[in-house]
């Protein structure tokens, strides 16, 4: 599947993908993400995202599954705290998904059944199951194996888009499957595996994940500080530290720029009729309509009426 133009990918993909999360949140004006590319079969599943402004992408995988990611662009990327490079394939290690910050760029996720990775791995190195450990953070590349990694993978992207095996999966669909989990395990194994941080207490990745879920909980009201310390187990001092280095904002902002981006994917979706910007914003958790509307224009480089109008028009 690839679409040209998308402003928020969570309802387009978890139907497609083992995920139980993916959205994005933009944190600095410009025009949505767009250009999303997903590939999908019982093998292996791709998410391509091009973000075209500043933004926290968020991914999470389901459990029966393991994923990677790596990143392209002129603008800097930090993937879990970690500063992105183009030579490593970064994967979730120890956590449930990855959270991606940085300004334009294109990021490419690759998800695969954990079972299936550790089995071929494991034959293929000489070793048993047991002493695979997908518990590293990034898989660092050669640079000419980093190369031939992208130009494999956006080849056989290219070739499944071409011919809608997306839609009509067979013989075809079946061998670019073959050949990315190929790819993949090619890459897994000619790399050298960075090892996880250390930690006194839980990694900052998790503490974000933490407060995430309390945000999620909260359907929408307010949401304090205490509260997310309270979720996360942790001090104020240490939820910013978490979310400084993981989301490079502190919470509360990341979460109200989160409700912004929410209210726009639910203008996006409603009709255009009298009512449906304050709907949209209380849905959100934006109580503040005059606010609303000036924080949402500053962002998104329109109002929220324009939005509505835009996308029922274009419908």
């Amino acid at each position: 599947m690839r679409i040209d133009e998308v402003g928020d990918y969570r309802s387009t993909v978890e139907p497609l993908l083992p995920l139980s999360e993916a959205s994005v949140v933009q944190v600095q004006p410009g025009p949505p993400p767009t250009n999303l590319s997903v590939f999908s079969s019982d093998k292996i599943s791709v998410l391509g995202v091009h973000h075209h402004a500043a933004s926290i992408g968020i991914v999470v995988t389901k459990p029966e599954c393991f994923s990677f990611m790596w990143w392209d662009g002129q603008q800097d990327c930090m993937i879990n705290g970690e500063t992105a490079q183009n030579t490593v394939l970064y994967s979730q290690g120890a956590h449930d998904g990855f959270h991606a910050v940085g300004g334009a760029r294109r990021t490419m996720g690759i998800a695969v059944r954990r079972k299936d990775l550790i089995g071929t791995v494991a034959a293929l190195g000489g070793i048993g199951p047991e002493d695979v450990l997908l518990n590293q953070t990034a898989l660092e590349l050669p640079a000419e194996a980093a190369a031939r990694f992208r130009t494999g993978i956006d080849f056989c992207l290219k070739q499944s888009l071409e011919h809608g095996m997306h839609e009509a999966p067979g013989v075809d669909a079946k061998n670019q499957s073959e050949a990315i989990f190929g790819l993949l395990v090619d890459a897994y194994l000619c790399s050298t595996r960075k090892k996880l941080r250390k930690y006194r207490g839980d990694p900052p990745e998790k503490i974000v994940r933490l407060a995430e879920e309390r945000f999620f909980a909260s359907q929408g009201a307010p949401v304090s500080l205490a509260d997310l310390c309270i979720a996360a187990g942790v001090s104020q001092a240490t939820l910013y530290r978490a979310f400084q280095s993981v989301c490079d904002m502190p919470p509360l902002a990341y979460f109200h720029k989160r409700r912004l981006t929410d209210a726009r994917r639910v203008l996006m979706k409603l009709p255009a009729k009298r009512g449906n910007v304050k709907q949209a914003a209380y849905s959100a958790g934006l109580t503040e309509l005059g606010r609303f509307s000036v924080e949402y224009r500053q962002l998104f480089g329109e109002t929220p009426l324009a939005t509505l109008n835009r996308k029922n028009a274009e419908n």
